[in-house]
């Protein structure tokens, strides 16, 4: 009932997704930092590149020494020095 309800007052206020808790939030800090919080699942990872799967798409973030710091089923956080962020496979609207 709750979900319903969140959805229903998102639509009616017209908030982003990501304000009632549907669509991913990414939070970068410097380049050192990024927080995911909404996501799907790790598709790939390594030092130099980590993909994630999110509701609306993947989102691949690249760079040199990354590591997945912090892994939680409704957030992540990545460290290390970020160069690049891509997304992909998205429905657009």
């Amino acid at each position: 009932m709750f979900k319903k309800f969140q959805t229903s007052v998102g639509d009616i206020l017209d908030f982003p997704p990501e304000v009632v808790g549907e669509g991913p939030k990414i939070t970068i800090t410097g380049r050192q930092q990024v927080m995911v919080e909404n996501y799907i699942s790790v598709i790939n990872f390594s030092e130099e590149e980590i993909r994630i799967k999110t509701a609306e798409g993947d989102v691949c973030f690249g760079g040199k020494g990354l590591v997945l710091k912090v892994i939680l089923s409704t957030e992540l956080r990545i460290e290390g020095e970020l160069s690049s962020v891509s997304f992909g496979g998205g429905e657009t609207k």
